[in-house]
């Protein structure tokens, strides 16, 4: 966590003092890198909570009723912030370009609109998403975006796996692992990735483990 942290510092610092520099010669330019000074500052405070969050011990008392999951805040920030990067990009060429009626011109022209339009489609996706409920768990069950939700007596081997991603150039080296919360209804398997949300794979294994026991003690079948 140390490491990610002092890393994410010096980006931060290169892109600012970068950024300062530029403001005298380039200040399109500049911008980019005040931007990714930004993203380097939510890199840290995202490294920051989730090393604090990694203490917290969820217990019964501290469970509400209903638990809901979103994506990551601070990873829909992220995106959004580095597709800005490329909208100010293509902007930038956009009003660079000297526009003549010939078919090369029009042609990078409606290159620079898609190019500009796609980054700027991405960013109103990534807004849409910041109030988008992925999971919900209460009492009755498991809930998994606009699907009916699945209930805990028709739902089996609840739990958080991790699947770790191999090809034959990582065979031998480092192996990406992602996690998956879990779990069977009726005998179909259900699996979604829970690695871009507002909740960790720990605190979401202890949060299964409790409405689960919730529900064994209400003796309802």
């Amino acid at each position: 966590m140390k490491f990610g942290i002092i890393f994410y510092v010096f980006l931060g610092s290169l892109a600012l003092f970068i950024g300062i520099y530029l403001l005298q010669y380039f200040i399109p330019l500049s911008i980019i890198f005040f931007i990714g000074t930004f993203i380097n500052v939510v890199f840290i405070h995202k490294e920051y909570s989730l090393h604090k969050s990694d203490k917290i011990e969820y217990t019964d008392n501290s469970i509400p009723d209903e638990i809901i999951v979103k994506y990551s805040q601070s990873g829909r920030i992220i995106a959004i912030a580095t597709y800005s990067i490329f909208v100010i990009l293509g902007l930038f060429f956009l009003m660079g370009l000297k526009f003549k009626f010939n078919g090369t011109a029009i042609f990078i022209l409606f290159i620079l609109l898609g190019f500009t339009g796609y980054f700027i489609f991405k960013i109103i996706s990534e807004v849409k998403k910041l109030s988008q409920i992925i999971i919900s768990i209460n009492g009755k069950g498991i809930q998994i975006k606009n699907n009916s939700r699945y209930l805990w007596n028709e739902i089996q081997l609840e739990k958080i796996i991790v699947k770790r991603l191999v090809s034959r150039e990582s065979k031998h080296d480092y192996k990406p692992e992602l996690n998956y919360l879990y779990f069977f209804h009726n005998d179909k398997k259900i699996e979604i990735n829970i690695d871009d949300f507002d909740i960790t794979d720990y605190h979401l294994s202890q949060v299964l483990k409790i409405f689960r026991d919730r529900f064994n003690n209400s003796g309802v079948l």
